[in-house]
């Protein structure tokens, strides 16, 4: 496992500490130990030491005071499927694609996600009504970042 994926490893791990609520998740193969432990602090910021062997070097990673708990939805959940520019219109000039309260039907161009000069309309994977719109016109948005919940 290289650097770069047990970092995301581990980002991911304290992401479920943190959701779960538990103080501490600690993991033990062959050479290799992880323990996250969540801050007693009024803020509490999960962080986590990986360790491959005595000699090896020690790999740190911890989240922001900042950071935020995943969210859960009631409905389904419409996520980035890339990195990129969210926009909620054709155009500046004209209206939104969705509003909260709309009706949309599986297909319906929900919004444009730009991405290396190119468009890509993300469309409605069910029917259902808008319930929630997490992007706003301009943000830049991550690749599986929800962005719309239709229920």
């Amino acid at each position: 496992m290289d650097a770069k994926e047990l970092k995301s490893l581990s980002i991911e791990l304290m992401d479920a500490v943190r959701q779960r609520g538990l103080s501490a998740f600690e993991l033990k193969c062959d050479e290799f130990e992880l323990r996250i432990e969540a801050q007693a602090a009024a803020v509490a910021a999960p962080v986590a030491v990986a360790a491959a062997a005595a000699s090896a070097p020690v790999a740190t990673a911890a989240s922001t005071a900042t950071a935020e708990a995943p969210e859960t939805f009631s409905g389904t959940p419409v996520e980035a499927p890339l990195v990129g520019v969210f926009y909620s219109a054709p155009s500046p000039e004209e209206p939104p694609f969705i509003e909260v309260g709309q009706q949309v039907k599986k297909g319906d161009t929900l919004f444009i996600i730009e991405a290396m000069k190119t468009m890509n309309e993300i469309t409605a994977p069910c029917d259902g009504t808008v319930s929630r719109i997490l992007a706003q016109n301009g943000d830049m948005v991550e690749y599986k970042q929800v962005l719309v919940v239709i229920e």
